[in-house]
Formats: structure tokens, C-alpha cells, sequence
């Protein structure tokens, strides 16, 4: 039994996830990008209902990030609102 996961972590989200190693890379992305025409053959795994930062604080919980790249999270900036 696993213990201590955030019930947000589906176990085909944690399959995902572990299958994953260095130089791979997650998209959180909100509901209106075209996931399913950009992912290919990758998975596409839906949060419905679920805020980005809740996304993001469970899948972090199991996978950090890479210590050994220069900028280990990118993210998109709000037009005309840069440092939001």
C-alpha cells in the first residue's frame, strides 16, 4: 500500500510519472490548450476540476526537479502582464 500520495495523483498519473527520468518533461497546461493535437504518441492526462497549483504541489510531491539544468520549470507569461 502506498501511503502519504495526494489523492490527486491518479494511479495512471503515477504510472506516468514513474516511467519518466531525466531530460523529460511534464506540461501542466489549463483547459483550453489543444493537448490532444500537440501530445502525439505522449500521454494526455486530464485534471478536470483542479486548480494549476494544486496540479502542480501533488505532482511535485513525488517528482522533483532536475537540480542539474539551468531552469528546471518554464511557464507561459500573461500577455502584457509579464511578471504575473
Amino acid at each position: 500500500m502506498l501511503k502519504n500520495i495526494d489523492p490527486l495523483l491518479s494511479p495512471r498519473l503515477l504510472e506516468a510519472l514513474r516511467a519518466m527520468g531525466h531530460g523529460d518533461e511534464v506540461c501542466l497546461v489549463d483547459a483550453n490548450f489543444p493537448a490532444e493535437s500537440v501530445a502525439g504518441s505522449r500521454p494526455v492526462i486530464r485534471l478536470d476540476g483542479v486548480s494549476m497549483n494544486q496540479a502542480a504541489n501533488a505532482i511535485f510531491s513525488v517528482l522533483p526537479l532536475d537540480t542539474f539544468v539551468d531552469q528546471p520549470m518554464l511557464r507561459m507569461a500573461m500577455v502584457g502582464q509579464p511578471q504575473e
